[in-house]
């Protein structure tokens, strides 16, 4: 019996119907403990249980605001794809040495838009309170990250507001918290446990929608101009080298596993609006950012 299991199980090695998943990494560029990439491990486990093919992983290389994690994706265009956020297009508007090349991609998954970022700080109580002070601080992600877009946008209310950069937006709420730095802005579900604690405050927010948790507290309602549109959107993305085939073939995955109700709700924790586009759709979002942020650049840092 024995010897005719293996003889039957070696008959299928050579017909090929038994083969080893093909391992797909999703490269993730910031910090591994957040909501985010807790989001995309979310993914990763429903394509897996969908499929046999291939085998999705999430993994972590920070750095660079994001581009050591995207670089990474033009080296292994086969085996990888990259995760983030609009920090994707914002750091090589803002740079030209040691960025990613934004030609080089394309879009595999448009996750989802509109997730406000929120200020937070144990000091003060209201973003005014902030930018009335003499030298503040205030802590972000990386430079060329969202959160360095946000923060230059409240430097034009205080020229001598102080950026500290830091490895994450959990790094720098931390400190935030610990009241090593006056402020932090961070990702909402990232800073819940400390605004539940009552460690932080939420002193303000971007976008245009009140968070019900923290009514009036809309940057824009103190007339941080531009504070509306800074909100995070969060997609997939491949190579330009991947071939065609694999491509479409992982955003259909994909694409399903992420309207599981696991993954739906931890969109929601950061109040990400889920997307619905089409590969032809979700490559037009992926001009229309690279447009937007190049505008936004030039107008915090070009002038």
């Amino acid at each position: 019996m024995k010897f005719k299991i293996l003889l039957a199980f070696s008959t299928l090695l050579m017909s090929g119907v038994i083969y080893a998943a093909e391992t797909i990494s999703i490269v993730w560029g910031f910090n591994i403990a957040s909501n985010q990439a807790s989001t995309l491990r979310l993914i990763a486990d429903q394509a897996n249980k969908a499929q046999s093919k291939y085998n999705f992983i999430v993994e972590s290389k920070p750095g660079a605001g994001g581009s050591i994690a995207a670089n990474h994706i033009l080296r292994n265009p086969n085996t990888s794809i990259v995760g983030m956020s609009s920090s994707f297009f914002i750091r090589p508007s803002l740079e030209t040495t040691g960025v990613h090349d934004l030609d080089k991609f394309k879009t595999v998954l448009v996750q989802g838009t509109g997730a406000p970022l929120v200020v937070v700080s144990k000091k003060y109580k209201n973003i005014n309170e902030l930018l009335k002070q003499e030298n503040p601080s205030i802590g972000i992600s990386g430079i060329g990250s969202i959160s360095d877009m946000v923060a230059n946008t409240l430097k034009e209310k205080n020229l001598k507001l102080n950026i500290i950069n830091f490895k994450g937006m959990v790094d720098a709420a931390f400190a935030a918290g610990g009241g090593h730095i006056d402020a932090a802005i961070a990702i909402i579900d990232d800073a819940k446990p400390m605004i539940d604690a009552k460690e932080v405050n939420v002193i303000g927010y971007t976008g245009s929608i009140d968070i019900k948790e923290y009514p009036g507290l809309q940057l824009v309602a103190s007339e941080i101009f531009g504070a509306d549109k800074l909100v995070a959107n969060y997609g997939i993305f491949a190579s330009t080298d991947m071939p065609s085939e694999k491509y479409i073939e992982i955003y259909n995955i994909l694409y399903k596993s992420s309207k599981s109700e696991l993954v739906l709700t931890s969109y929601k924790k950061d109040l990400i609006i889920p997307s619905d586009m089409s590969l032809e759709k979700a490559n037009e979002w992926y001009n229309s950012e690279r447009h937007y942020w190049k505008n936004t650049v030039t107008r915090l840092f070009k002038k």
